[in-house]
């Protein structure tokens, strides 16, 4: 239990938005509860300060010649006026501590001020273990909060685990083992409430692992001065602009001075959109705005709007009801009734609903060829197909397919459209950063960028020089030679991407956006498509790089044929996740 009132007051307000705290102010009042707990307090003694504070402020003024008065009740205390806070009946030796304790603070204050830098790691730190440490409840009121997060993008999730990343690299400086790290956070994430305690969330303990393998074989844990998440307070400690657009994670600082941005992925799958299809497209369409002729903008705009999608959808549930209509329903939810083990898709609260909806099939079928369903009635229906009827139920999923071919079909309609996606995709791989051709980046201070990806063993990195291996001998040549004119300002960074462009190939029948390899052969680098959980939930879009940058980085080639019997193994189980 920590009960020193300096560090109890410093936690404080460090968790306050405005770092105030204030005993008069109730939603500070339950902060500083939330600080006791976490110091060990318990509900009896932290009942008891907070009943304290909210009656009335018990002072005492500090005299000139440095002792304190007779104690005394004021409505606020005034720091300035020589009030120091004191407990309830305070005797002259809690005086002493409180007083001391101010001392300690004036003392600690005056050293930070002195060391900014310090202060501004020790922050960034408290806040990235913060998030590591998270669990689900924390991050459910996290989430709902309007105060400022200082906590990058992404999800709880995927935060948790690069902060275990940047905590690896501190332990590891510290003299910690990797295996004393594994353990650590395998500990940690088999937490019960632990935001990481899921079959994923664990993931990342391996993928942490072996991106510190890769961190240290390529910087070295020797040479690493300081470790910053990607926080304002971590950046400004380190001489990162707290305002520059950066691809970068989290950062290091080498002992020699160098800043090196590293982008963290947990795996080889990496998403550069993933969710609601009518906010990802949205997403999609304003990232290739100025790439592409408005026209072709419009027409790729019009083809991935949800209307077609839900009109198809409709129609296919039509041509459904005219081959299993009343009585096929009927015989087949008697089955289902009937059966000894309640299929998988029908478990669950909702399937009281589904039963009810099916216990009255002409109903149901008068709605399906008007087109007028809820989404519980779609998802009764389609789950019945699914059981006993697979074959128009598979006719009926071709929708997500057909949701990614209009997007297809109106990008391979115009040539500007099909330069503008590969202009999208170039832009994801963060090429320029990774050849350090990114100058807004270097004057911002990163004097370097790489991307690490978690894969077993050892991690794989993608820096300039592995990405320039990975292209080829011919491709090296043509790349080295337009890096050159771009560093000699004889070429731009446009015409350096172009020649990244030529090489992208979109197969506008599967949705893959393959590389094509001097030996001839194609690979698929990205993929996009359009998923329903169900039918009848809202579909998602998935654009997303495929594990083969991944692997090729770890194998040294794009070139499958040479690479090892484990690492085709490796890759073959993570491009299996793509289609399950």
């Amino acid at each position: 239990m920590i009960t020193d009132l300096n560090e109890i007051l410093v936690e404080w307000s460090y968790r306050t938005s405005d770092g105030k705290p204030d005993v008069k102010n109730n939603a500070k009042l339950i902060i500083l509860e939330t600080v006791l707990k976490d110091f060990g307090w318990s509900r009896e003694a932290r009942a008891e300060l907070l009943n304290t504070l909210m009656e009335v402020d018990i002072v005492r003024k500090k005299q000139p010649d440095g002792s304190m008065g007779s104690s005394y009740t004021v409505q606020k205390h005034n720091p300035e006026k020589g009030q120091v806070l004191v407990t309830k009946n305070a005797s002259d030796d809690d005086v002493a501590k409180v007083t001391k304790g101010k001392v300690d603070k004036e003392k600690d204050d005056k050293e930070k001020e002195e060391k900014p830098k310090d202060k501004l790691v020790n922050q960034d730190h408290e806040i990235t273990d913060k998030q590591l440490n998270m669990t689900k409840s924390e991050a459910k009121a996290q989430a709902k909060s309007k105060e400022k997060k200082d906590v990058g993008a992404g999800t709880p999730e995927s935060r948790a685990g690069e902060a275990m990343v940047h905590k690896g690299l501190r332990l590891l400086k510290e003299g910690k083992s990797l295996e004393e790290i594994q353990s650590t956070f395998t500990e940690l994430v088999n937490e019960k409430d632990h935001i990481l305690n899921s079959k994923e969330g664990k993931k990342w303990v391996g993928s942490c692992i072996s991106s510190l393998k890769k961190i240290d074989e390529e910087i070295g844990i020797k040479n690493i001065e300081d470790v910053s998440w990607d926080t304002p307070q971590g950046r400004e400690a380190i001489g990162v602009d707290v305002d520059l657009k950066t691809s970068s994670d989290m950062f290091v600082r080498t002992k020699d001075g160098r800043n090196i941005g590293i982008s963290l992925k947990k795996d080889g799958n990496v998403f550069l959109n993933n969710g609601g299809w009518s906010k990802q497209s949205k997403k999609l369409i304003d990232s290739l705005r100025g790439t592409m002729p408005d026209e072709d903008l419009e027409r790729l705009d019009s083809a991935m709007n949800l209307k077609e999608y839900k009109k198809d959808l409709s129609n296919r549930l039509s041509d459904a009801a005219d081959r299993i209509g009343v009585e096929e329903i009927k015989d087949a939810f008697d089955k289902l009734q009937n059966e000894t083990e309640t299929p998988s898709v029908f478990r669950g609260a909702t399937q009281k609903e589904y039963y009810r909806i099916l216990s009255n099939p002409k109903e149901l079928v008068d709605k399906l060829k008007k087109g007028k369903l809820s989404g519980n009635e779609v998802k009764a229906y389609t789950k019945l197909l699914q059981v006993y009827h697979k074959d128009e139920y598979d006719e009926i999923r071709k929708i997500d397919n057909n949701l990614t071919k209009r997007a297809f079909d109106a990008i391979n309609s115009s040539d500007g459209a099909k330069k503008g996606m590969k202009k999208h995709i170039v832009k994801s791989m963060h090429i320029s950063e990774t050849l350090g051709l990114n100058e807004e980046v270097k004057q911002g201070g990163v004097d370097e960028f790489v991307t690490t990806y978690g894969i077993k063993p050892d991690g794989a990195i993608l820096n300039e020089k592995t990405l320039i291996t990975l292209l080829g001998s011919k491709f090296e040549k043509t790349l080295n030679e337009t890096i050159q004119e771009v560093r000699d300002g004889d070429a731009s960074k446009e015409d350096l991407n172009e020649v990244i462009e030529d090489a992208i190939e979109i197969d506008y029948e599967s949705g893959m956006i393959l590389f094509k390899h001097e030996n001839n052969k194609k690979y698929p680098l990205f993929y996009m498509a359009g998923r329903t959980r169900g039918i009848g939930a809202s579909p998602v879009m998935e654009l997303a790089q495929t594990p083969l940058m991944a692997h090729a980085l770890k194998e040294g080639t794009f070139n499958t044929d040479d690479w090892s019997e484990k690492g085709l193994g490796r890759f073959k189980d993570d491009i299996q996740d793509i289609y399950k």
